[in-house]
């Protein structure tokens, strides 16, 4: 995941921080994420976070929003270069992860594939690990 992280936060963002880059990352898996969300998942604390996200809010790349049933919620949201810099490394992490896996042999990449299924099956987030933003699963990594 390190190598896949530099790589795409190298490719779409040269100028943020690998930490902006994972905020940035993790609210586009997570969107309407709470503060408390993206300190815990960089392992902040949140007035770290808070200075991390004034930076992206500052660069235009995040947006907060108030809740409108609780103004004490504020939920971020990619604005739409937030959203073009996060597909970019998407799509970058997908290219990178393609041209290396098909270095391998085919049997080899079935193995890999098989692997990956297994571990998945094992350290998928139980349904009890949600964001308490969205309802959803937490994307971590």
């Amino acid at each position: 995941m390190r190598v896949l992280r530099a790589h795409a936060q190298g490719e779409s963002s040269p100028d943020l921080t690998m930490p902006q880059f994972r905020a940035l990352a993790f609210v586009g898996r997570n969107e309407g994420a709470m503060l408390s969300d993206v300190a815990a998942f960089l392992g902040l604390t949140p007035p770290a976070a808070s200075k991390l996200v004034d930076g992206l809010v500052a660069a235009r790349l995040l947006i907060r929003e108030i809740g409108t049933g609780d103004r004490r919620r504020v939920a971020l949201k990619l604005t739409a270069g937030g959203r073009r810099i996060y597909q970019r490394a998407v799509e970058s992490a997908e290219q990178y992860l393609a041209e290396h896996l098909a270095k391998l042999q085919p049997d080899v990449r079935g193995e890999v594939l098989r692997a990956m299924q297994a571990l998945r099956s094992i350290f998928d987030d139980p349904p009890e690990v949600r964001s308490t933003a969205t309802g959803k699963k937490n994307t971590n990594d």
